[in-house]
């Protein structure tokens, strides 16, 4: 999949005028560390991939040591249940600038005062918004699938399996941070 030439041209720009965030908090992800408790959830916004993520992240609710959000474009809330929608944080294209990435100070405001400990991308393809905001973060974990450019992106990248269902690699995702 090619990676459009405005994407291209934001993530140069970014590398060289945004500052390296420095991650100063460690998080023990093991048995015998904390663990993640603050979870934040980008949701894909395709049909086929948001009912196996709506399917994912209903059995994490289930966790009452956890505080899961989840941030998707309203378009697709579509496909979520009603009762995540008070821990949705949801944007519109008019949080949008002309890169795609997002520009709502109060959106921005509420993922960063959050502290969260994890960021999981459950996009299986590029989704440029969502990308971009990855890349704005200062989140020390940050999981996603391999893409044309995940490794600038994540700190752990899931390999889609080729023969299997999309389902595991969600349950890697859990096994990974210990929340199964």
């Amino acid at each position: 999949m090619g990676i459009p030439l405005r994407m291209r041209l934001f993530l140069i720009w970014f590398k060289i005028f945004r500052p390296n965030h420095s991650f100063n908090s460690l998080v023990k992800i093991s048995k015998t560390g904390e663990g993640v408790k603050n979870i934040l959830f980008l949701l894909p916004a395709e049909k086929q991939f948001a009912q196996i993520a709506a399917h994912f992240i209903k059995s994490g609710k289930k966790k009452n040591n956890l505080n899961l959000n989840y941030v998707l474009h309203q378009n697709s809330l579509v496909y979520y249940q009603d009762e995540l929608f008070s821990k949705m944080i949801l944007f519109t294209d008019d949080d949008l600038n002309w890169f795609g990435a997002i520009k709502s100070k109060p959106i921005l405001n509420k993922i960063n005062n959050a502290k969260y400990d994890a960021l999981i991308d459950l996009n299986q393809s590029v989704n440029q918004t969502l990308s971009l905001l990855t890349m704005e973060l200062n989140i020390p974990i940050k999981i996603g699938f391999e893409t044309a450019f995940s490794d600038q992106l994540y700190s752990i990248v899931i390999e889609p399996q080729k023969n299997g269902f999309l389902e595991e690699n969600y349950m890697m995702i859990e096994q990974i941070l210990g929340i199964k």
